[in-house]
C-alpha cells in the first residue's frame, strides 16, 4: 500500500486524508488489482475488481465486481450475467467507472475487448460490445 515497497498491492482505506491506512481486503478473493470506484453519493459504498497477482486476471477465471456498502467491513460478490468460468481477462486501473445517476450503473472494459455494464449498482451485468480492441480506459458521462 501507500509508502510500502509494493504500492500496487492492497485494498486500503484512510479516514484521515491519507495520514494512515488500513486494509479493508478481508473477504475479497485477492488484495491485488487496480480497478476501484466509489459510489458518487455514498463514500462507504465502494466497488473493486480484484485480480490474481501472478496472471493479472480474474481469480479462478470467474470475473466479479465486489461491493462494500459499509466502508470495507464486508463485501458482496456481483457477478450475475458475467461469465462463470474460463474468463481470464484483465481489467486495467482506469477501465472501471460508475455513472452519476440516482441508481448508478458500473462499466468496465477488458483487455480482450469487451465492454460490460452493471445496472442497478452492478446487480445485473450485460456485455455491450465483445469485439473491440483492448480497452485501457473507461470514462462515463451523463449528458
Amino acid at each position: 500500500g501507500p509508502g510500502g515497497p509494493r504500492p500496487d498491492i492492497g485494498v486500503l482505506r484512510s479516514d484521515d486524508y491519507g495520514q494512515s491506512w488500513r486494509s479493508i481486503a478481508k473477504g475479497l478473493p485477492s488484495d491485488f488489482g487496480f480497478p476501484i470506484v466509489v459510489h458518487p453519493n455514498d463514500a462507504d459504498t465502494v466497488y473493486v475488481m480484484p485480480l490474481e497477482g501472478a496472471t493479472r486476471s480474474c481469480p479462478g477465471g470467474a470475473p466479479a465486481v465486489w461491493r462494500t456498502e459499509n466502508g470495507g467491513e464486508s463485501w458482496s460478490r456481483l457477478a450475475r450475467g458475467l461469465p462463470k468460468k474460463q474468463s481470464y481477462f484483465t481489467v486495467l486501473r482506469d477501465a472501471l467507472d460508475i455513472d452519476r445517476l440516482k441508481a448508478p450503473a458500473l462499466y468496465f472494459g477488458t483487455t480482450t475487448g469487451q465492454l460490460w455494464i452493471g445496472r442497478e449498482g452492478g446487480e445485473q451485468w450485460d456485455c455491450l460490445f465483445d469485439s473491440l480492441p483492448p480497452i485501457h480506459n473507461v470514462k462515463v458521462a451523463v449528458v
